[in-house]
């Protein structure tokens, strides 16, 4: 069973403001690895333009994220435990996979704002 429903993600970050300032500037693929489920997040002029599944070589990628079903179901939860609020806690402290390329660091803003709309998504009725 997913953990996230993809296109209510997308839907949400296509109307959040600051998720689209955060990526104004982004050109390129961002590949989000959900335990069994791989979603390339396609950016063009700063615009998500649309999300596809695992098409895109890892190399050929902006910003790379994998993580196990243990690792977003810790970040995806409503209160996170400590160390799984962000993708760099979880990295550091957890082994989560994210890319050391420049534009992980240049899109972290994107990246944490990323990862709070998902949290809300997949928690959405569990209020």
């Amino acid at each position: 069973m997913a953990l996230l429903k993809i296109d209510d993600f997308r839907a949400a970050a296509e109307k959040d403001p600051e998720f689209v300032r955060e990526t104004r500037y982004l050109n390129g693929a961002v590949k989000v690895g959900i335990a069994d489920d791989v979603h390339v997040l396609h950016f063009k002029e700063g615009k998500l333009t649309q999300i596809t599944g695992d098409s895109v070589p890892d190399d050929q990628c902006k910003i790379v994220v994998r993580g196990t079903r243990d690792h977003w179901t810790n970040m995806l939860a409503a209160k996170p435990k400590p160390f799984y609020q962000c993708l760099q806690s979880t990295a550091v402290k957890h082994g989560l996979k994210l890319s050391v390329t420049n534009e992980t660091f240049a899109y972290l803003p994107a990246l944490n704002r990323m990862m709070s709309l998902m949290r809300d998504v997949a928690n959405r009725g569990a209020r």
